[in-house]
């Protein structure tokens, strides 16, 4: 595959290219130039639009698929070709199958099952054996088979015990990885929303924000015992964000990511009981969204993701306190930020904590945007407005909170595997 982008602005903070609109010339991969104006070369194709953008590849933590066992909610080709419809040239996948990821025979399942799709996919293995918190799984065996990283995913780890064992054990890992969602099942319970005056004034059971910064406490309490690595999973009240803007002068292997759903929503949201927007963590105060918009502007919060959660109709299409918890979101991430959240953070915020960062932290080759880098790329217009229709998704899943909206933002193609995939 040889084409040249012409006249895009380059958005890559780690290239002396950044913001520059140029010319860039990519074979295989592989950057080959860049100029304000490359020769035209009629053996190569070459793609223009107006206001468009180019930056290396984006990166999606934490989503969910259904295969093996979930196959109508999500297969693995289906949730490549959300992901490369919404920009993303990666994902890593949590392990919340059916078997669970949890020894190399169920990692070597997903890395041969998806190594011929348009976008690269990382398993993330489990921590316990099923998910059940309580016997740690094959760590060492699924990392050579090649999980990215390891987590129990939407079951976050309750025991301490537990979760002190595996970060000691993924310290005979090069840069190995221990994700967990702080949640305290016991106090966040049957909740159905965050607890404040809209759960009450909606008779909704709800879920107080100690459910979250007592277990964000203890991590951090543990990580430091431990001197392990350790990212904190989609937080969503501004007591953790404090905690962890303390935190992390002083622990460099201490990361944390937040849902693009908390950046944009807040609690008073679920006034109509909309079950798309019905999300673990829940939708939190405008107090909460608006230090999570800080935590990313100050670099406290590393990475966005998705939080792309596919549920089946049976699931989903029920009354508020028996429907699940997620939304599906990976073609949409994009153009929410641009919607809903471009006056609070900029594009070069977006690039940053979507692919530099994720990049970084889990160890995963993206490119930069400079001659003779090779890498995944990701083209996209900031601008466009487009209509989202659940009928044309890619995800088999239609529980989209987007469904009929009008949104800004269009990814046009990604490069991947070294090949353009036009949108």
């Amino acid at each position: 595959m040889e084409c040249i982008f012409r006249n895009v602005r380059i958005i890559d903070p780690t290239s002396p290219n950044h913001q520059l609109v140029r010319d860039v010339w990519i074979k295989d991969g592989t950057i080959i130039e860049i100029k304000a104006k490359i020769k035209n070369n009629k053996k190569t194709k070459e793609f223009q639009a107006k206001d468009t953008c180019l930056s290396p590849g984006w990166i999606d933590l934490g989503c969910l698929h259904g295969e093996p066992g979930y196959e109508h909610r999500e297969t693995l080709q289906s949730i490549a070709q959300a992901a490369c419809k919404g920009g993303y040239t990666a994902i890593c996948c949590f392990p919340n199958t059916d078997p669970v990821i949890h020894s190399k025979s169920e990692v070597n399942f997903i890395k041969t099952k998806s190594s011929k799709l348009p976008v690269n996919i990382y398993p993330i293995g489990a921590i316990s054996k099923e998910c059940k918190s309580e016997e740690l799984a094959e760590i060492l065996q699924m990392e050579q088979a090649g999980a990215i990283a390891f987590s129990d995913g939407k079951k976050p780890i309750q025991k301490s015990g537990l979760l002190m064992r595996a970060l000691e054990y993924v310290k005979l890992i090069p840069n190995g990885l221990i994700i967990n969602s702080c949640v305290d099942k016991g106090i966040a319970a049957s909740g159905q929303m965050h607890e404040a005056y809209t759960s009450t004034s909606l008779g909704l059971k709800g879920i107080p924000a100690l459910a979250e910064t007592i277990h964000v406490f203890r991590d951090i309490e543990i990580l430091k015992y431990s001197q392990s690595r350790l990212l904190i999973h989609k937080l969503s009240t501004s007591e953790a964000v404090n905690q962890l803007k303390q935190e992390k002068t002083k622990l460099k292997n201490l990361f944390c990511s937040v849902s693009v759903f908390n950046l944009m929503y807040n609690d008073t949201q679920m006034e109509d009981f909309n079950v798309n927007l019905k999300l673990d963590p829940p939708l939190r105060s405008e107090g909460d969204r608006k230090s999570l918009i800080k935590g990313i502007q100050d670099g406290t919060i590393d990475i966005i993701c998705t939080d792309h959660t596919p549920w089946d109709v049976e699931m989903k299409d029920l009354e508020f306190q028996s429907a699940a918890f997620g939304a599906i979101n990976l073609e949409t991430a994009f153009a929410a930020y641009c919607t809903l959240l471009a006056k609070e953070l900029t594009i070069d915020h977006w690039v940053q904590a979507v692919s530099i960062n994720p990049s970084r932290i889990l160890q995963i080759p993206t490119g930069s945007i400079q001659v003779g880098a090779t890498g995944d790329f990701t083209w996209f217009d900031p601008l466009k407005e487009w209509t989202y229709d659940v009928a044309t998704s890619a995800s088999l899943s239609k529980n989209s909170p987007f469904h009929g909206k009008t949104l800004k933002g269009k990814v046009l193609g990604c490069i991947s595997k070294s090949n353009f995939y036009p949108v």
